[in-house]
């Protein structure tokens, strides 16, 4: 036991000394990886201001593909590490459904790894170069995923899941932005609900001119890659509140500011090993896969104090339930990652999760945070639009008669007065909304 322990030390060590560089910080997730104060540590690391240190590291286990795969990246690419990083657990996760990899639940519900995954970076951040490497190296470590065809419509994709029956298939969406454009659009008008469908492992049909499409037990894994500047400008409010929006696992990958993009070591970007990529593929890829997983007692427990702690974040239950239901998939990868060969999922592997689970979270409260804050700016505008044709007329009760498809009551008209009020005066105006509570200070 002593001799596991040490090992398990002398791990981390080396995993500190290629990810994070500051003693501080390394400090820091110590006490994270040996499950001591996770709560404060994670709300320092993935919710703070001020970039002190790489925030995927904490979800990377020390001694593991990622570690391999991130590190190697940071060694040779200015690319940002959340863009290898969340390749691979996509990419592993499309594995896992491959080898039919499932989560027995005790009322018998199956979950499969399969995953909705959007990624965002600026322009020119080595998006698809980082995803086209990695399936390379993955391809010389022995293992090509079962691609989807870019599907050009509605009725393309339906003809991909066709030929694809009964085989677990990797959708990579480039452009995703443009391709939901074009879901407003009869291109792609249905692919939603078709979506919905396949992330829900539904049964598809679809009536034809002399016959019906029938794809049973569709399995789906999608990640997206697009820029991260139009975001708000496609992805409306109403958009953010669907169905399908709110089962995407969105992450945002900002440019690693010690990395300068124009260093010469950058110029020509052929500096990657990927043998060393995929021989740590390789090692890893002799891990069994289980059918039939199952969630130990400690891991149950575990999931309970995520559900706990992920509430505290300030977004609402619908998008929590869904960041939450990723952990028991994250779990399974995670699980196979630390090269475990029982079908046994404990605490360690939930934790991993959970602590990824975050991540998304910390992403997804600075989009609705974003989303908030455009549409009160919207809301200003239009009030001083009034103002200008109705001059003191306007109150806050015609505020809510005339924008009461935007205002629900009297207290947010009166805000919304104030506001104008305040402009009018030539005071600074805040539309940002007040910062979201996290960890204890929400409880």
């Amino acid at each position: 036991m002593g001799e596991k322990k040490t090992t398990q030390r002398r791990a981390l060590l080396k995993h500190q000394k290629r990810l994070v560089k500051d003693e501080g910080a390394r400090a820091l997730l110590a006490r994270m990886l040996s499950c001591k104060e996770t709560e404060a540590v994670l709300k320092a690391i993935l919710f703070a201001q001020k970039r002190e240190l790489w925030r995927g590291v904490v979800a990377t286990p020390p001694a593991s593909l990622l570690e391999a795969v991130v590190a190697e990246f940071m060694r040779a690419t200015p690319v940002a590490s959340e863009l290898p990083f969340m390749s691979t657990i996509c990419l592993v996760a499309q594995l896992l459904c491959e080898r039919g990899a499932c989560l027995v639940m005790n009322d018998g519900q199956k979950i499969t790894p399969d995953l909705f995954t959007v990624m965002l970076a600026g322009s020119g951040e080595l998006k698809t170069f980082s995803l086209g490497k990695l399936l390379k190296a993955f391809e010389l470590g022995g293992w090509t995923p079962n691609r989807l065809n870019d599907a050009g419509s509605t009725a393309g994709l339906l003809k991909g899941l066709k030929k694809n029956e009964g085989k677990p298939v990797f959708w990579m969406l480039e452009e995703f932005l443009q391709f939901w454009k074009q879901t407003k659009t009869e291109v792609h008008q249905n692919t939603p609900r078709l979506l919905l469908m396949a992330y829900d492992h539904a049964r598809i049909s679809k009536e034809l001119k002399d016959s019906e499409l029938v794809i049973e037990d569709p399995c789906l894994s999608l990640l997206g890659i697009t820029v991260v500047d139009r975001i708000h400008e496609v992805l409306t409010p109403e958009d953010w509140g669907s169905g399908l929006c709110q089962r995407i696992g969105f992450v945002f990958a900002p440019p690693d500011l010690e990395r300068n993009p124009f260093d010469r070591r950058y110029a020509i970007l052929d500096g990657l090993n990927l043998e060393r990529i995929g021989d740590a593929f390789r090692r890893v890829n002799e891990t069994p896969v289980h059918t039939d997983y199952r969630l130990t007692s400690d891991a149950r427990s575990a999931i309970g104090d995520a559900w706990v702690l992920m509430g505290k974040q300030g977004i609402t239950q619908d998008f929590v339930r869904r960041v939450e239901f990723r952990i028991f998939k994250y779990a399974m990868i995670y699980h196979w990652l630390l090269r475990k060969a029982n079908n046994e999922i404990d605490k360690e592997d939930v934790n991993w999760g959970f602590r990824l689970a975050m991540l998304h979270l910390s992403d997804l409260r600075k989009l609705l945070t974003d989303v908030e804050c455009g549409d009160l700016q919207e809301m200003l505008r239009r009030a001083e639009e009034l103002r200008v044709k109705y001059g003191d007329k306007v109150d806050p009760r015609f505020l809510r008669m005339y924008m009461g498809r935007r205002i629900k009551d009297m207290d947010q008209a009166r805000a919304l007065f104030s506001l104008l009020v305040d402009k009018e005066n030539g005071l600074r105006v805040d539309v940002n909304p007040p910062p979201l509570l996290t960890g204890t200070e929400a409880a």
